[in-house]
């Protein structure tokens, strides 16, 4: 069974699966056009209302706000479906994670490492470098 492998396999696999799922989820909400759009004009804003703050121009100041504020709402309709899938699966996997492998030594940093060889990881630890490290890598690949 998937299970009794060896743990640091089990917790890399699933935090393989974590981060390809999350990576691809940010891509299609947050990586489209839309999304690219929406930081540009951000950007743009930003750039007018530094010009209008050198310039001490109050009202362009608040125009420019009010617009990034209005276009910063939108960003975020749009980033609160992946964060409404990282909950579900961090709800999902971490109870199944904590009853399997609590009290278990996941996985060691080698000795070669100074200062941190010979560390000893729980599955916490160990879940929380492979979802980052691989997350990082998908993230670059697809550019987001």
């Amino acid at each position: 069974m998937f299970w009794s492998l060896n743990p640091a396999l089990v917790v890399f696999l699933i935090g393989v699966f974590v981060s390809l799922t999350m990576s691809f989820v940010n891509f299609k909400f947050l990586g489209g056009e839309n999304a690219r759009k929406i930081k540009k004009r951000m950007h743009e804003l930003r750039m007018k209302m530094l010009e209008a703050q050198k310039s001490a121009d109050m009202k362009k100041m608040n125009e420019c706000l009010r617009d990034i504020l209005k276009l910063n709402s939108e960003y975020m309709k749009l980033s609160l479906k992946p964060m409404l899938v990282s909950l579900l699966l961090f709800a999902l996997i971490v109870p199944f994670l904590n009853r399997t492998y609590t009290g278990t030594v996941v996985a060691t940093i080698p000795q070669s490492l100074p200062l941190i060889g010979g560390f000893k990881l729980s599955w916490f630890w160990w879940y929380l470098i492979c979802t980052f490290v691989v997350g990082w890598i998908v993230r670059k690949i697809l550019g987001i």
